[in-house]
């Protein structure tokens, strides 16, 4: 009889002590968003419940709760898209949704970075790649400061800036 280690492929090539290190990024990550999360003025204890995170996530850069669903929609879809008997289809629907999804989330990144007054693309190029610990800096250094949301504000300048044109226009 197999044990729960030798059950798990991955388990049963590194053994129970693969779990160190993921217990160590999995607190660094609660840690990081705990205090991104205080510094833009979320509850903090939004981090570890489920739905409250994304949301809280979301706000602070502005978007709607209802993006959420761009969010937490695409990596069930792409686990039941495994049940799809023809390889070509799985493939397929695995592609097409996860690279949206991986797009979205990059939008969202950048919309923090920016959110925080970081406009470079090196910003951007860090956040993407190291996005766990690029959180990290942002929420415990005392350097960074939380500006607001960015989410909508160019859409709103733009058109603030096309009701005036068109009041000057009328006079």
């Amino acid at each position: 009889m197999q044990t729960f280690f030798e059950s798990i492929p991955l388990l049963s090539k590194f053994g129970p002590g693969i779990f160190i290190p993921i217990a160590c990024f999995a607190l660094v990550g609660i840690l990081a968003q705990w205090s991104l999360y205080d510094k833009c003025g979320q509850p903090g204890i939004a981090c570890i419940v489920p739905v409250w995170n994304v949301i809280a996530f979301l706000k602070i850069v502005g978007r709607p709760a209802w993006h959420s669903v761009f969010v937490m929609a695409p990596p069930p879809v792409v686990l039941a898209s495994l049940l799809i008997p023809n390889p070509t289809i799985q493939y397929a629907v695995m592609g097409v949704v996860g690279a949206f999804w991986i797009a979205f989330m990059i939008k969202v990144y950048i919309e923090l970075c920016q959110s925080f007054g970081h406009y470079k693309t090196i910003d951007y190029l860090l956040v993407t790649i190291f996005n766990g610990f690029y959180v990290l800096h942002l929420g415990l250094s005392y350097k960074e400061k939380y500006r607001g949301p960015v989410y909508g504000k160019q859409k709103q300048a733009t058109a603030k800036k096309g009701g005036q044109q068109l009041k000057s226009q009328l006079a």
